[in-house]
């Protein structure tokens, strides 16, 4: 019996790209994506400043979540998901929303400099 393994989505291959990212999406919730263009050492470092993110102190984290909006932003584990917790800015698009978020958790200007040239990727 073969195992079900993640999906993996290949950039390169154009040829129904988005049915091939919805399917991922509603059966996994997730992917792997190849041939994406961003560089190894981007991957790298954006891969330190969320470690170093998430290993903030539980208060500075829960202060990323504005009145109205808890638990939309900092997401702590909990008995659903032991292994999740996520930290997010609410909305890249608004330099105030990036601002205050950057602000909440004390990120360095080498770490705001690697979030700001990653969500270009995303925006």
């Amino acid at each position: 019996m073969e195992k079900e393994r993640v999906p993996i989505i290949d950039m390169q291959e154009l040829s129904g790209l988005a049915e091939k990212i919805v399917k991922a999406c509603e059966g996994w919730g997730c992917f792997r994506l190849l041939n994406h263009g961003v560089s190894l050492k981007l991957l790298s470092e954006m891969k330190v400043v969320c470690r170093s993110l998430l290993d903030l102190p539980l208060e500075i984290k829960k202060e990323n979540s504005p009145p109205g909006h808890a638990g939309q932003i900092y997401r702590p584990p909990n008995e659903a998901n032991r292994y999740f917790e996520g930290l997010s800015i609410s909305d890249m698009t608004s330099p105030l929303a990036v601002d205050h978020f950057f602000t909440q958790v004390g990120v360095t200007p080498q770490q705001r400099d690697s979030i700001l040239c990653s969500s270009s990727f995303c925006i």
